[in-house]
């Protein structure tokens, strides 16, 4: 039943809609996550934003129009984002590749991106993250944690989720921490999921 379910979860992921719902509903809009988000908007007013693996643009809103790039490698996910955000400006790209015109951002998203990866590739991504930030700027890391005790309702998302990758707080620390300290970690939930905020101050 359990791999019924994951096979499921996995082939509705490949469309950008059902991937969309997949995640909103149980997460009752990322209400949680949004809330953060301005909070650190309004004590940050960072000009320039990069959103890397932004997916279907889903916290685009958030973000001035004028200075905010979204990438993501998943071609489907990006239409959807111009679609829902005409005004914001999406690139479809590997973002360990991608070059941006060597322009640096006051802050730099990644969300639910690393805990797809294993060390090596997780730590190449922070490393090109660190390359596009700003002198004086931030870093935030939202990702997806591995608590104890955990209800079932977030063990239910985890199984269902395509990460094989999602970290106990002190594996976080411990992976983003040799690359750069981190200022502010702490967990959080947003409906079912719970989740690992580390913001990174750039020297």
């Amino acid at each position: 039943m359990k791999k019924a379910l994951v096979e499921l979860a996995h082939r509705l992921a490949q469309h950008p809609l059902s991937f969309h719902y997949l995640r909103k509903l149980p997460e009752l809009g990322y209400s949680a996550t949004k809330t953060r988000l301005r909070v650190l908007l309004e004590r940050l007013s960072p000009q320039r934003v990069l959103d890397a693996g932004c997916g279907i643009g889903e916290f685009a809103h958030l973000f001035n129009p004028a200075g905010y790039v979204g990438i993501d490698i998943h071609a489907g996910y990006v239409r959807l984002a111009r679609r829902m955000n005409s005004s914001h400006h999406f690139e479809s790209a590997d973002f360990i590749t991608w070059e941006g015109g060597g322009e640096r951002f006051d802050l730099v998203l990644i969300n639910g991106v690393l805990h797809h990866l294993g060390d090596p590739d997780a730590r190449a991504l922070l490393e090109t993250a660190l390359h596009h930030t700003a002198p004086g700027g931030t870093l935030l890391l939202v990702e997806d944690v591995r608590l104890p005790n955990a209800p079932f309702g977030t063990e239910l998302i985890h199984w269902l989720d395509e990460g094989e990758f999602i970290r106990t707080p002190e594996a976080w620390r411990e992976l983003v921490e040799t690359l750069i300290p981190i200022e502010q970690g702490e967990t959080f939930r947003s409906g079912l999921c719970a989740y690992y905020w580390m913001l990174c101050r750039i020297p």
